[in-house]
This record gives structure tokens, C-alpha cells and sequence, in this order.
């Protein structure tokens, strides 16, 4: 098997366009497509894994959609999206998508492996991540489907860990429901963003789960209740050769000042989860 390079950024949280009629500003975004072509880097596939925008408008998906068509082209490399806690799912479906869809998951192939994109939103007003019953069972379907190929799966959301014991309000929050789904399946690894500073960890027994740090920012959560946000752009490399990934972390900027801070208080799971067939919102 051929080496396979993946670009993995995530949270590079655009601006949307102004009342004025300015187009959304690619910022961190473009910084790191720059920086791929500055160093010659050749990926085989981009993936951001999520918050997109910021109270992002279907205009500004749409604009998004043509910018990274344009960009893909110019790179010669696939960019693939999956959504975060930030995004607007009703207007990513109309403006990105163009259609109207539940959830946004699927499955690419590339070089006899197979790459899932999962939806993680869970509700708008929570930053909290949730993976709904019909995606677990397409999710589980597919596995079962090709059990041979080694498969790399990318979310917004983290799994749980001792390391981000004090962050469990803001992971995914039903991590034993697909972690029995990926049980015996040929796992290469998971993939995330959303925490905005890097972590890599085990589970299940040696499934490898690699947090990507923002490309928009960084944010110091030594102090469980008073996290501390800095200006910062980064992005991973994962390279892949005979079904085993290795990861390396390009930074490319971090600002000391303190540009603000998150307040928080309860550190636990969600009180209230949902049902697993309750629909998604």
C-alpha cells in the first residue's frame, strides 16, 4: 500500500459575511492552504473537522461550498467537512449541501481504505456532542459491509479520557454506544477537533483517538472552570502506510495575550441525553 498523507485541521470558525455585503474572510483557513503549498506537502486528502462558522448564514456555506471547490482544484486533492457544535445544520443543508439531510455522514474509500465522516451536532445550544441512533446503525452497516479494509473514522467531537476527565461536558456523550459498534472492527484510528488544543490517547483496549489543536485558536483549560482563549493556527499531518498512521503537528502561530474567557461549571457528562431513536435536532 501506497503512503497516504491526510491534512486535518478543524474550528477554523470563519467570519461570516457583513451586513455591508463583504464576503466571508478565509483567515486561519487560508493560512494553512498556503502553508501546504509553501512546503510542498502534496497531501492525498484535506479534512476540517467541524465549526465552520460562527453563526454562519446559507449564504455563507454556499460561499464556503465554491471556495474550497476552488481550492481543491488548485491543490489537486479531495477537501472534505463534517459539521461542529458552532455550526447552523439547516443552513450548512441549504447553502453547502443544497439539500435537506438529518445528519451529514459518509463514506469515502481511498486506496482500499475506508474514511468516515460522522456528524457529532448534537443540539444548537449545546456544545456537547451526540451521535444518534439511525447514524450508529448506518455507521454499523458499513463496517460490517467491508470488515476487511482498515477504516479511520473523523468526528467533531472527542471521546472520553482520564486526560479530559474535567471536560466531559463537552465530548461526545455516548462513547460506549460506538465504541461498541468499532469493537472487533479493523479500526485504524479516530480523529477529532473541537477542544482547540491537541491530545492523543487510547481506547477501548488500544484504539488510538488523536485530537487535532484549532486553526483559529487555542485554548488553555489547566483551570477546569476558567478556560483562557489565545489567538493561535494549527494543523495536523497524518501519514498513512500499511494500514498504520503516524501524526505530526504543524503549528503555525499562538499569541500569548489572553483574548477572553470561558466560564464553567459543571465539568460532567450531560445531565439529560437523549434517547438513542430521538431524532436529531
Amino acid at each position: 500500500m501506497n503512503k497516504f498523507t491526510v491534512v486535518h485541521l478543524s474550528d477554523i470558525q470563519l467570519t461570516p459575511a457583513t451586513q455591508a455585503g463583504e464576503s466571508p474572510t478565509p483567515g486561519p483557513l487560508a493560512t494553512i492552504l498556503a502553508d501546504l503549498t509553501t512546503h510542498d506537502l502534496d497531501p492525498d486528502l484535506i479534512v476540517i473537522s467541524g465549526d465552520l462558522f460562527q453563526n454562519g448564514a446559507p449564504t455563507d456555506y454556499q460561499w464556503l461550498r465554491t471556495y474550497l471547490h476552488r481550492q481543491s482544484h488548485r491543490l489537486g486533492v479531495p477537501i472534505q467537512v463534517i459539521l461542529g457544535d458552532q455550526d447552523d445544520r439547516t443552513a450548512f443543508n441549504a447553502g453547502y449541501l443544497q439539500r435537506t439531510v438529518p445528519y451529514y455522514a459518509y463514506k469515502q474509500v481511498y486506496q482500499n481504505m475506508d474514511f468516515y465522516f460522522l456528524d457529532s451536532k448534537w443540539r444548537s445550544r449545546r456544545t456537547a456532542g451526540w451521535l444518534g441512533r439511525d447514524q450508529l446503525d448506518w455507521l454499523n452497516k458499513n463496517l460490517h459491509l467491508a470488515p476487511r479494509r482498515r477504516a479511520f473514522l473523523f468526528l467533531h467531537h472527542p471521546l472520553d479520557a482520564p486526560s479530559l476527565r474535567d471536560m466531559r461536558y463537552t465530548l461526545l456523550q455516548n462513547n460506549r454506544e460506538l465504541l461498541a459498534i468499532l469493537h472487533g472492527h479493523n479500526i485504524g484510528g479516530i480523529y477529532a477537533g473541537h477542544v482547540e488544543f491537541a491530545a492523543n490517547y487510547l481506547v477501548d483496549n488500544g484504539l488510538p483517538v488523536t485530537v487535532v489543536g484549532g486553526a483559529a485558536n487555542y485554548v488553555d483549560c489547566q483551570d477546569p472552570h476558567q478556560h483562557r482563549v489565545h489567538s493561535a493556527t494549527s494543523y495536523n499531518v497524518i501519514t498513512i502506510q500499511r494500514g498504520v498512521a503516524s501524526v505530526t503537528t504543524r503549528p503555525l502561530a499562538f499569541e500569548p495575550q489572553v483574548v477572553r474567557t470561558i466560564d464553567v461549571g459543571n465539568t460532567g457528562f450531560a445531565k439529560h441525553r437523549p434517547r438513542l431513536s430521538q431524532p436529531y435536532h
